[in-house]
């Protein structure tokens, strides 16, 4: 070809590697006109062949004497101009080149001895899959999505492009995601020498595959560089994984005893299903879009604000009516987190299930027509969790624990006037009487004699239920109680018997007219000294 020519012919190639770039949809964004494109407007001439011991050969036949060469081009081609009926195993160097062809001229041709650029290997893998063009079976081409360190913009996603280009077959991938470098915690490369190297398996051990996996998917965006940080994977392990490891317990440890769970409106449900629709529609345009740390980050926020720290922790006393929701939804978000942490979503799915089919073969969740976004529902939650976390703060700078009833709260919020449910939501969460309405949020933070009784009571519920979380006894079982305080507390505890026996599913709740000495526990209640025994 004459060196004008070629030229021109160049200058054409790279035009379209440019415009095929530009289809591509590249994340980071940046990559696309930066270090990819920069590259591609200064693309230097490609050495196809290498010197290795082990490879794809260059199919090349030289003769030992005149020099004349021979491209083969197929295997069959090759079996019919082989010196002999060597048999043909591996295609691979050094192997082929025990394989001699006959010259023109009478002598022996050998095969050079470069190998192909392992790169081109990368790169024809579209086409080569398929033997393509001999099979004419249709390509797997452009594929929907690829992935690799950012050094491969100068590897793997230019052969790619570079072949599927001179193909005229436009560009060989739509989606491509470039992550950057592993670091240790200071930002610098791990090396051995430096002794700053993290052993993987030690840390799958630690905190399993679906924690670190977690991690990487939301530490920060593909593109930029992750200083490594085993806290921060005990972190995804303790905050996350753990988080919708206990919800899914809460489920299975309630359930046996409300087979049959009740038909209600209770509005809790309604919200959470809400929620979740919402969470499937927001996950899905992030995910068509390729925005993965989106996604898992709009998973997480439902995983603990939402389903954990809101529905499950605010429906403590209604199981039987969130029973079957509950199950709803941990088997739809099963399904959402399986591409993030497939074997935790595994467990879920197959328990929950209870099918041998594996949650990474079912169906994407889609919105329900029937159960749709109530907005105007969400909206007002949001206003009713500001409220409650706007008091929670007043009563911490006061110095007074949740558990201390308090008798009135006054809101501005008029439009939750009609809103019993919601009230009644406010009201069990930061632990008041009653809510009024008027200009500006005041809590009344006077402690009446009845007032700090209750608040006492409470103490003792909250450490009884500790014990028999201790003692791991099911939420079924009848405790029998016994204690010994002095007597100022003894009788506030008395007169609150009934309620006492009915919050911590007692049998009997009973004064010990001396100190205890079987196993037991001490508290202090205000001033009062309190000890405590519970059985099965």
């Amino acid at each position: 070809m004459p060196k004008k020519v070629g030229l021109i012919k160049m200058q054409a190639i790279k035009e379209d590697l440019i415009k095929n770039n530009q289809k591509i949809n590249w994340i980071p964004t940046h990559l696309k006109d930066g270090r990819f494109g920069e590259w591609l407007k200064e693309v230097k001439d490609w050495a196809l062949s290498r010197e290795r011991y082990w490879g794809t050969p260059l199919p090349i036949w030289q003769c030992d004497k005149c020099q004349h060469q021979v491209c083969i081009g197929s295997i069959k081609e090759l079996k019919e101009k082989q010196i002999g009926n060597f048999e043909i195993k591996d295609l691979h160097r050094p192997y082929i080149d025990k394989i001699k062809l006959k010259c023109p001229c009478n002598n022996k041709m050998t095969r050079v001895l470069e190998v192909i650029d392992c790169w081109f290997d990368s790169g024809a893998m579209p086409f080569a899959q398929h033997h393509w063009p001999f099979n004419k079976e249709e390509l797997l081409f452009p594929a929907d999505y690829i992935s690799e360190g950012i050094d491969q913009t100068r590897g793997w996603f230019y052969t790619l492009l570079a072949i599927s280009t001179l193909l005229e077959k436009g560009p060989a991938y739509k989606n491509v995601i470039s992550f950057n470098h592993i670091l240790d915690e200071k930002g610098e490369k791990m090396s051995k020498s430096k002794g700053n190297i993290v052993d993987p398996w030690q840390v799958i051990n630690n905190y399993g595959v679906d924690a670190m996996r977690w991690y990487f998917f939301t530490v920060n965006q593909p593109g930029d560089n992750k200083l490594f940080s085993e806290k921060s994977v005990e972190q995804s392990l303790k905050k996350v994984i753990m988080t919708l490891w206990n919800s899914y317990i809460f489920y299975c440890t309630y359930a046996p005893e409300f087979r049959k769970s009740k038909k209600s409106n209770y509005i809790l449900n309604k919200w959470i299903i809400s929620k979740l629709n919402e969470l499937i529609l927001e996950t899905t345009l992030k995910l068509d879009k390729y925005d993965i740390i989106g996604a898992a980050r709009a998973i997480e926020s439902f995983i603990i604000d939402d389903l954990s720290l809101w529905y499950i922790r605010r429906s403590r006393k209604h199981f039987a009516e969130i029973s079957q929701t509950l199950k709803f939804v941990l088997l739809t978000l099963s399904k959402l987190t399986a591409p993030f942490i497939p074997f935790l979503s595994e467990e879920i799915y197959r328990n929950l299930s209870k099918t041998f089919i594996s949650v990474h073969l079912e169906n994407w969740p889609k919105v329900n027509e029937k159960l749709m976004i109530d907005e105007k529902l969400n909206q007002k939650m949001e206003k009713v969790r500001e409220i409650v976390s706007l008091v929670l703060a007043e009563r911490a700078k006061a110095g007074i624990k949740v558990r201390q009833p308090l008798n009135e709260l006054q809101i501005t919020n008029y439009e939750l006037q009609k809103e019993k449910e919601l009230l009644e939501l406010i009201k069990d969460e930061i632990n008041v009487k009653k809510i009024t309405f008027g200009k500006g949020l005041k809590l009344d933070t006077k402690i009446t004699t009845e007032l700090k009784e209750e608040g006492m009571v409470r103490e003792v519920i909250r450490k009884i239920q500790e014990m028999r979380k201790q003692k791991r006894f099911k939420p079924k079982d009848k405790i029998s109680i016994k204690y010994f305080g002095d007597l100022e507390l003894n009788k506030i505890l008395e007169k609150n018997k009934k309620f006492i026996l009915t919050e911590t599913k007692a049998k009997s709740f009973d004064k010990s007219q001396t100190p205890l000495n079987r196993v037991k526990e001490e508290i202090k209640i205000n001033d009062h000294n309190l000890q405590l025994f519970i059985k099965k």
